[in-house]
Formats: structure tokens, C-alpha cells, sequence
């Protein structure tokens, strides 16, 4: 064989492999060029302004640019104010804490619960160990119940309540402040609403007395969401009056900025304790004098859109089995100390 023929047969596997090799990278290429053509590609004199720096180079980078993320909202703070008993409250008290942190870890953030109670070291270490377990943020306020001996238990718990105010308008917490009781029962829809409050707020409130068995709706009558007057519903009667409306605590809301906003601060007094003592009261007197500021929630203050109520339950203490074996032996004893006929 002669040379050249041997030397075309060598060349010959890599004349095949080069012409496989660039039909490849052919349909490669186009396969990636096709959804660019399908989308609407530059074209190449576009593609050449623009490294070159030419008008399109805007126009092209505008094309190219993410959209905008919507805004996200903004949800105001909550301000949720507990009181609970000076005495700890035993077992009973600690599931009221812990039914109402489980409805108030399924409100949006962000939510500050300020709960408040007697500052010896076993009602305090007690209350916070709830409080930790609960996965809510809080803080954990003190007073001395030393000085409530004997006094009206309605007081101590209005005072609670002013140490609590008098908090927010120290630390400035600006947000919509709600007086909630361990025994409060929500719909979840209430938050939604009370964190649309700019001044002052209204509700309808059932109370439900175990005690009288009986069922109380409390609260304001609507234009809207304009206020127009108050009620207390009692079964089918409706009681109206011409005093002074009673507004429950549980069924007013109002926003904290109120409290150093409006002229009436009471923190700017010499003393910081008769302030405190007044804190509550000049809250309930300007959702009074304020009245056509209130807005009622929902939009129409309708008994069936109740969001709240508030249960009144009697309270109980747990005996030894000494003291229950002594119980009934004295009644047993006053039985046979009856007369028989």
C-alpha cells in the first residue's frame, strides 16, 4: 500500500469525529437559543448597542429588572393587659393564664401581653413560670398587695390595671391597648379589629354569670360604625337609662399614644403614685367626653357579631382531706343533734 493511501485512511476517524462533534454543538446551540427567540430575544443589533453603550442599553436593563414586591402591611402593636389574683390563684388560675396565652399565640405579631400581679415571690415566681411556658411575649409587672388588705377587691384589680398604664406611658408603647381577663373567651377576628383603633374603641360584651345563670350584653349601639348610644341586654329586655352610660372596662380599646398625646398626662405630676392611682379613671372619662370620637367594632356593633366574652366565674379553694373529714363529721353531728319526730 502506498503512502498517501495510508495516510487518508488515518485521517479519515478524525475527519468523522470533527463533522459529529460540530453537528452536536449545532443543535445544542440552537436547542438554547430557543426559548430566547420564543421570548422575544434581542435582536443582534440591539445586542451590539448595547455593549456599545447605545439607547436600547436602558431599555434593556428595565426588561431585565425584577418586579417591585408588593408592600407588607402594617400590623400595629397589641397591647393586651392581665390582672390576676394577689393570693397566686392556685391550679384554677394557672389554666385561665394558659387558655388565654393559647388564644393569644394564634394572633398576629407583633403582641405584648402585660400581666400583672402581687409582688410576693411565690404568686411572682409562679405567674412567670406560667407566663415562660406559654411561647408569648410578655412582661411581668409587679405591685404590693400589702397595702390592699381588707380593700374592695374591684380596687386592686383597678390598680393593677393603673400600674400596667403607667408602664406603657413611661416605656412609650405605642400601640392599642385592651383590658383582658383570665377568664376571656375571643374570637380570633377581635384582634383584627382592635389593631385598626386610632383613638378610641367600642364592642358588644356577653357576660356569662355561672352563678345567676344568666347571659349580659353589654355595649354600644351603631350608626355604622359611628356610636350613637349605649345598652344592657339582659335575655329580651333591653334597659335604657338616662345616666351616664357604665362603660365595661372589658369593652373599651384605645390607643396608648393617648396617654402623652393628649394634653392630660398624668406621669407629669410631682407624684408618680397619685398618678398611678388616677390612670384608669381619666381613660374611662375621655371615652366619655369623647364619645363621638368612639368607633364601634364590628362596623355595625351587631349583637350577632359578638367577638368577646367574659366569663364570671366563682371562685373556689381546695381543702385538705382532713379539713373534708372534718366538714362532714360536723355535719353529721349537727344531724343528731336534730330533733326527731
Amino acid at each position: 500500500m502506498e503512502p498517501a493511501e495510508r495516510s487518508k485512511k488515518r485521517l479519515q476517524p478524525w475527519i468523522k469525529a470533527a463533522v459529529h462533534f460540530s453537528l452536536c454543538f449545532a443543535v445544542g446551540a440552537l436547542t438554547a437559543l430557543a426559548p430566547l427567540a420564543a421570548t422575544g430575544a434581542p435582536s443582534a443589533t440591539n445586542i451590539r448597542a448595547s455593549f456599545l453603550g447605545g439607547p436600547s442599553n436602558n431599555a434593556q436593563r428595565a426588561v431585565a429588572a425584577a418586579p417591585a414586591a408588593p408592600p407588607v402591611p402594617d400590623l400595629g402593636l397589641l397591647l393586651i393587659v392581665t390582672a390576676t389574683r394577689p393570693d397566686g390563684g392556685g391550679m384554677e388560675q394557672d389554666a385561665s393564664l394558659a387558655r388565654l396565652a393559647h388564644t393569644l399565640r394564634h394572633v398576629a405579631p407583633p403582641l405584648l401581653w402585660i400581666v400583672v400581679g402581687a409582688g410576693n415571690r411565690t404568686a411572682t415566681a409562679t405567674a412567670v413560670r406560667v407566663l415562660r411556658g406559654t411561647g408569648v411575649m410578655f412582661r411581668h409587672l409587679t405591685y404590693d398587695a400589702r397595702n390592699f388588705t381588707g380593700a374592695d377587691a374591684g380596687d386592686e384589680v383597678d390598680h393593677q390595671r393603673n400600674v400596667a398604664l403607667s408602664h406603657i406611658e413611661r416605656h412609650r408603647l405605642n400601640g392599642a391597648v385592651h383590658f383582658a381577663g383570665v377568664s376571656s373567651v375571643y374570637d380570633l377576628r377581635f384582634f383584627q379589629e382592635l389593631r385598626q383603633t386610632r383613638g378610641f374603641a367600642a364592642w358588644p360584651v356577653a357576660k356569662i354569670s355561672a352563678a345567676e345563670q344568666r347571659i349580659t350584653v353589654v355595649g354600644p349601639t351603631c350608626n355604622f360604625s359611628q356610636i350613637t348610644g349605649w345598652y344592657s341586654k339582659d335575655s329580651s329586655n333591653r334597659n335604657s337609662s338616662s345616666e351616664p352610660p357604665k362603660i365595661s372596662i372589658y369593652g373599651i380599646g384605645f390607643r396608648s399614644s393617648l396617654l402623652w398625646d393628649s394634653g392630660r398626662s398624668l406621669i407629669r405630676r410631682n407624684s408618680s403614685e397619685e398618678a398611678t392611682q388616677d390612670f384608669l379613671q381619666t381613660v374611662q372619662q375621655m371615652a366619655i367626653e369623647d364619645e363621638n370620637k368612639l368607633k364601634g367594632i364590628t362596623y355595625d356593633c351587631s349583637e350577632s357579631q359578638i367577638m368577646l366574652w367574659h366569663l364570671d366565674m366563682p371562685r373556689f379553694t381546695l381543702i385538705s382531706e382532713e379539713q373534708e373529714t372534718r366538714q362532714q363529721q360536723s355535719v353529721m353531728e349537727r344531724d343528731e343533734d336534730k330533733p326527731t319526730t
